[in-house]
């Protein structure tokens, strides 16, 4: 079985000022991820913008990701979208591209069936040999992937991993204890990957780990070998920069804090606007005390 790693970083995309990808940037931003400890990096998702994202803007962002990641890690491209078909498209090219792994959303605005999304997943399924990551995100797809469908996908479509961000502990939990042992399970959240990890989770799906690689992949390791005092301690100092990254829309707080700390990403393309001043401030504060 292909592994992912306890550290995925779903990455952002970078543009220049007139909005087109920054290759060079995207690049570096690959091997800086990788330095900081991230195993695996997932394309073509929610952080990345994909909603914004054309076919010949994924061609180049797997291109470049390739090029530069080689085999120090592997790469994931999110491939889900509400239609089936486009879909199936693009996984096909994720698969062409020499992507490791693809994520799959569940469909978002047309709220399918639990019925209608095994079927999707089972339709994405039969038309590539790549390892699948289930996204289970309702908050933002409207639609919960219930215990039982996730079961079915595990047993009868053979996924490789989940993303659950569903945001219910209590849920996470009777998860792991039913299929925990068949199939990879990541925190969605940065946020919960402490308590989702003490309960058995593989690790986390993170944006943090933009800026907090090292510190994330130290304390899921602590918790991993029983330490999880001196891993409680890490995750309490980070909790205020996960808070920040979401107190407004993403990716729009971690591409500001990587620009001020790292190297200019560019700013989020619309309807996702840059941040206010006031949380820029606080983002580079609570940085300079984490660091």
């Amino acid at each position: 079985m292909v592994e992912f790693g306890k550290l995925i970083t779903a990455a952002i995309t970078p543009f220049d000022k007139n909005g087109v990808i920054n290759t060079d940037t995207l690049w570096r931003l690959c091997r800086k991820l990788i330095h900081d400890k991230s195993e695996s990096l997932v394309l073509t998702g929610t952080t990345a913008e994909s909603p914004n994202l054309t076919k010949e803007d994924r061609e180049i962002i797997y291109s470049t990701a390739n090029d530069s990641v080689g085999d120090k890690a592997k790469l994931i491209a999110g491939t889900g979208t509400y239609s089936t078909k486009e879909s199936i498209e693009y996984t096909k090219l994720a698969e062409d591209l020499g992507m490791d792994g693809i994520m799959i959303v569940t469909p978002y605005y047309s709220k399918p069936s639990q019925y209608g999304i095994l079927k999707h997943f089972e339709a994405i399924s039969n038309t590539t040999n790549l390892p699948i990551m289930a996204y289970n995100i309702p908050g933002r797809t409207g639609t919960l992937i219930e215990l039982d469908t996730l079961e079915k996908l595990v047993n009868d479509i053979s996924i490789h991993s989940i993303k659950d961000a569903v945001g219910d502990l209590k849920f996470s939990k009777d998860q792991i204890d039913l299929i925990g042992d068949k199939v990879k399970i990541y925190s969605g959240d940065d946020a919960l990957t402490f308590d989702f990890v003490k309960n058995g989770a593989v690790g986390v799906v993170s944006v943090a780990s933009h800026i907090v690689g090292n510190e994330i992949s130290q304390m899921i390791s602590l918790i991993q070998s029983g330490d999880i005092d001196q891993a409680e301690e890490i995750n309490t100092s980070l909790q205020e920069f996960f808070s920040l990254i979401f107190e407004e829309p993403s990716p729009g707080p971690i591409k500001d804090i990587l620009s001020q700390t790292w190297e200019d990403v560019g700013m989020p393309l619309l309807p996702i606007t840059s941040i206010s001043d006031d949380l820029s401030l606080k983002l580079l504060d609570n940085y300079k005390k984490i660091q």
